[in-house]
């Protein structure tokens, strides 16, 4: 037991864990629309069948495992970046210098593979059945140029790729246990962990419900977006 409010705790914590979800959810959504765009547009090449094999072993590869591998390279072997941790000296003040950032690279990288994988088979798909659709034969019959037309299928993609986006950032707060325990990350998942093991049921209980509300919240707020990007959706 912590003796110590349950909200200072779970508030402490939800920060630190929407801080390394959202640097994850970023990369994952950067990377993960790049394979999906390419892959979309160029089916069935070898740059297709790259983009698709990297998102496959992106959702297949335990992230736990994998956090442990990068671990091993790039902590123990090249000793490039620290290890555990959410600052130098186990400090809880976060700033946005190189010295707290390196201590968020590793567990974000880790924690991006499974968004990215996920959002780049869904943006191929969506690629590949818009690039399929007649307005898209009108409009390079009407020549317009593939820049034009690669704006378009990014339009006609956006909605779906930002509710996907939003989604595994809701998951990400919740299911980051493994990883803030690999990597000693002061979070809601590492403070799960730490409840659970000591029993602390007034703790579980309110770093559950935080993490409800916020998936709640992002679920509402992507289908705002999504409704502002896509006027078919407000019209229906």
């Amino acid at each position: 037991m912590r003796r110590r409010p349950v909200t200072e705790e779970v508030l402490k914590a939800v920060v630190n864990t929407l801080r390394l979800a959202m640097v994850a959810t970023i990369i994952g959504f950067v990377f993960g629309c790049l394979f999906g765009f390419v892959a979309g547009y160029f089916q069935n090449s070898w740059v297709d069948k790259a983009a698709s094999a990297t998102s496959v072993l992106g959702v297949s590869v335990p992230h736990y495992w994998l956090g442990m591998v990068l671990v091993i390279i790039f902590s123990a072997t090249l000793m490039w970046l620290p290890p555990s941790g959410a600052g130098p000296g186990g400090s809880g003040e976060w700033i946005w210098d190189w010295e707290h950032i390196k201590f968020l690279i590793l567990p974000a990288v880790t924690m991006s593979v499974i968004p990215m994988g996920i959002i780049a088979r869904t943006v191929r798909a969506l690629v590949a059945e818009i690039l399929a659709q007649e307005f898209i034969v009108g409009l390079r019959a009407k020549g317009l140029t593939d820049v034009g037309i690669f704006l378009h299928v990014v339009k006609n993609a956006a909605p779906t790729a930002l509710a996907v986006m939003g989604l595994q950032l809701g998951y990400l707060l919740g299911g980051s246990i493994l990883i803030e325990t690999v990597f000693s990350w002061p979070g809601t998942g590492f403070l799960l962990n730490s409840a659970i093991f000591q029993r602390d049921l007034p703790l579980l209980q309110g770093t559950i419900l935080v993490l409800a509300t916020f998936f709640v919240v992002l679920n509402l707020l992507v289908d705002v977006m999504q409704t502002l990007l896509d006027p078919r959706i407000a019209r229906g």
